[in-house]
This record gives C-alpha cells, sequence and structure tokens, in this order.
C-alpha cells in the first residue's frame, strides 16, 4: 500500500537525514517577510542558520518578489502598532470612565478615586509604550534585514517564467481554484481584486521550485509559514501534514521529493539534522507569530466572504468589491490613498 500511496507516509528518520544533508533549501516570501515580526535574538538565530546552509539555499523568482513587493507594508505595519495600541487605550478609557459614571451616587463606590487610579494606570502603560517606539528601530530609514538577506541571497534566486508561461498559469490556475486542487486555492476571496500575479501566486511559486527540482540533482526542502489548508492536510483542526497531492505532484513532475514545513518545525529539525543550536525559546516565539498572524488571516478572508455574499441587494456585489477594495489595503495604503484624494481636491 505504502508504495501506491507514498504521499501519505512520513519519511523515516535515515531517509530524512539524508535529504537534510544534501537537498536544496528554498523559503517562501512569508519566512522572509517573518523576520521583521521576531525579536533581534530570534531574528539572528534565524541568520546563523541561513549562514551554516547558505550554500544550498535557492529562493523561486515569485517569493523573492513578494518579499520585495511587501517588505515596506510589514515595516509599516510594526511601527503603525504602537498608534492602534494608542487608540485602543483611548477607547477603553473613554469606556471605562462612561461606566463609573453611570455610578456616581453609588454608596460604596468612590467613583473618582477609581478614576485616579484608571489615570494612573494607563499613564504608565503609555509611557512604556512611548519607550518600546522609541527603541524601535526604523527599518523604513535603514533596513540591515533587507541588506543582509541580499547579501545572503546574491546569485540565489530563480528567473521568472516568460509572460506566456504566466499567462498558462493564470489560466491552470483557475481551474485548479475551481476544482480546490492545492496549493493557493484559498486566496481567492483575499486577493481576488489584485491581479492575477498576486491571485496565483502561490501556484507560481510552487511552479518554480518543481522547475527548479528538474534542473538539479537534489530534491527540495521548502518552507513556508502559510497554514492555510491549501497547503496542509488537516483533520478535525490539527494539521497532520503537507498536502498529499502537492508531494504527488512534486514526485512526478520531477522524480524527486519535497519536505514542507512551517518555520518553526524547520529550526526544531535543524536542531536534530544540522547540529544547530536554536533555543527553545526562540522557536516557539517563531510558533507564535506565525500562528498570530494565521488567525488574522482566517479573520479577513472570513469578512470578506460575508461582504462577498448575496444580500439580496441587486447592487451587492459592485458595493462589495469597493468596499474590500478599501477596507483590505494596510493603513499605510490608505493613508496614501487619503493624501492623494486630498491633493487632487486641492488641485481642482
Amino acid at each position: 500500500m505504502k508504495d501506491k500511496f507514498s504521499e501519505y507516509y512520513k519519511l523515516d528518520d535515515g531517509k530524512l537525514k539524508e535529504h537534510w544533508e544534501k537537498d536544496t533549501f528554498s523559503f517562501d516570501a512569508n519566512v522572509l517577510l517573518n523576520l521583521y515580526r521576531y525579536t533581534p535574538k530570534t531574528r539572528d538565530a534565524f541568520f546563523d542558520l541561513f549562514e551554516i546552509i547558505k550554500d544550498r539555499i535557492w529562493i523561486s523568482y515569485q517569493a523573492a518578489y513578494e518579499y520585495q513587493k511587501n517588505r515596506l507594508k510589514v515595516i509599516n505595519a510594526q511601527k503603525e502598532a504602537y498608534n492602534e495600541i494608542r487608540q485602543t487605550l483611548e477607547s477603553k478609557k473613554g469606556e471605562i470612565e462612561a461606566k463609573l459614571n453611570k455610578f456616581k451616587k453609588h454608596p460604596y463606590l468612590q467613583t473618582s478615586e477609581l478614576k485616579t487610579q484608571i489615570e494612573s494606570a494607563f499613564k504608565s502603560i503609555s509611557k512604556d509604550l512611548d519607550k518600546l517606539e522609541e527603541d524601535h528601530p526604523d527599518f523604513l530609514d535603514y533596513d540591515p534585514i533587507w541588506e543582509k538577506l541580499t547579501d545572503l541571497l546574491d546569485s540565489r534566486i530563480g528567473d521568472d517564467f516568460k509572460n506566456d508561461d504566466l499567462e498558462k498559469i493564470y489560466k491552470e490556475g483557475k481551474k485548479r481554484y475551481d476544482e480546490k486542487i492545492p496549493p493557493g486555492y484559498k486566496d481567492l476571496a483575499e486577493k481576488k481584486n489584485e491581479g492575477n500575479r498576486s491571485l496565483y501566486g502561490d501556484i507560481i511559486v510552487w511552479k518554480q521550485i518543481i522547475k527548479k527540482a528538474q534542473d538539479i540533482s537534489e530534491s527540495i526542502i521548502f518552507i513556508t509559514d502559510d497554514l492555510k489548508e491549501d497547503w496542509w492536510y488537516k483533520f478535525k483542526g490539527k494539521t497532520i501534514s503537507p498536502r498529499p497531492e502537492l508531494i504527488k505532484e512534486f514526485r512526478e513532475e520531477t522524480k524527486k521529493y519535497v519536505n514542507i514545513y512551517q518555520a518553526d518545525r524547520f529550526l526544531e529539525l535543524a536542531n536534530k539534522n544540522l547540529k544547530q543550536h536554536t533555543a527553545k525559546e526562540a522557536i516557539e516565539e517563531v510558533r507564535k507569530v506565525r500562528l498570530a498572524f494565521e488567525h488574522e488571516i482566517a479573520e479577513e478572508i472570513k469578512k470578506l466572504e460575508m461582504l462577498l455574499e448575496d444580500n439580496g441587494d441587486e447592487n451587492f456585489r459592485e458595493n462589495a468589491k469597493r468596499i474590500a477594495e478599501f477596507e483590505y489595503k494596510s493603513t499605510f495604503e490608505k493613508a496614501i490613498d487619503e493624501n492623494i484624494k486630498k491633493n487632487d481636491s486641492n488641485n481642482k
């Protein structure tokens, strides 16, 4: 049975170690972008590992393109987090004060004293937040992560597909998404208005990895922090393995094997197979960042699906499209759009 359905079975430790000793490592854009979301210590652990395997690293053109395209957005989101937290704190403080005002005549609640204590607590938090923001590196001004990756990946990025090949992939991608063939079909709701290059980005990455494997003698170890079910085989909320369809497709197209890992699992196995010594705390931080980010994506997709659901309004599709195009831009992008509109209005 195993010989017919090998894609459902894990490799034994001996075979796995052989792959880790010689295979090519390829990283998805989300792994590179998550470097901005880690503490310096955890980020350094990643770069230490990159240095050990640098002669075996190869990045698909699409993954490198998505990193370059989204780098500033990710950096800006980290900076904007402080303002968002301040706004949340102010909102919550206002809610608490409004609640307390309802109990001014309460015989035992000293509302004025409570307000003073709350004000003091919020001021203390705000002061700590200011200090954290002050210490946060300004990667928009100088980005050492970008520079390190630029040096690391020099001559290690694949070529892009020609336009004719991309058009074929877009056509194939539509069919794959309609039939829910992995990877990428879970991006449909989130990216349907972003153009084909973005909508079918996962398939382009996948096809470029397959092409690389066809051109070399080694198999591939692919690391992605995409947690959606179009990459992972899940059962009752538990991730079992990469999608068996992907393992099978890769084997049929290349006559080789692909191991697919999330970043935290990659670090764990590097400790075991490459004699690396990444701390457990760093691995746990990587895991938490990945899970938090995927939860946010799941919530955004759920909102989009609700927007695109027929609500009886004959114009619902057009209205939903307009809302989605604005709501799901980053704060940075929205600010730019608002400034453009303001300038256009002033110039009229």
